[in-house]
């Protein structure tokens, strides 16, 4: 009879837990070396609630001029999505940029970040995936952030 509770309990409390689903997440590569990233910021806008996640920023080892692959997870190419990211030109001044946006449409699940000069040292990279409005209905949004070592 004890065992029958004590799996009754366990059953109960296993069919209570919603599993919560995988974090979106974003692969950075480059130089022979790869990070793999999840959300530092994700918000359901329809709810009003973002998680945040300090902890998630990585860092990836790049030397001047290298280029990084970018790879995003389905969830996120299924929204538009772009990359920012800022780098040290040969002066040393620092230049802020970014992708063009890529349409759910497009299927665009990878983007190749490349620096106008060889001497360019990429300071970070960041994946944002835009808030939408899908009838009256906003969707999520969120950062997947790269830091340049």
């Amino acid at each position: 009879m004890r065992r029958v509770l004590i799996t009754a309990v366990a059953v109960a409390l296993l069919a209570g837990c919603s599993a919560t689903p995988p974090q979106p997440d974003v692969t950075f590569y480059a130089d022979g070396n790869a990070v793999r990233a999840t959300p530092q910021i994700l918000c359901d806008i329809a709810e009003r609630k973002c998680d945040e996640n300090p902890d998630a920023l990585v860092g990836l080892k790049i030397r001047p001029g290298k280029v990084v692959q970018v790879s995003v997870s389905s969830e996120i190419a299924e929204e538009p999505w772009g990359v920012l990211f800022s780098y040290l030109d040969r002066q040393g001044k620092r230049v802020d940029a970014s992708s063009r946006i890529f349409l759910p449409a497009n299927k665009q699940h990878a983007y190749t970040l490349e620096l106008p000069d060889s001497a360019d040292q990429l300071l970070f990279a960041a994946v944002q995936k835009l808030a939408v409005v899908n009838g009256d209905q906003l969707l999520r949004t969120g950062q997947w952030v790269m830091q340049a070592n």
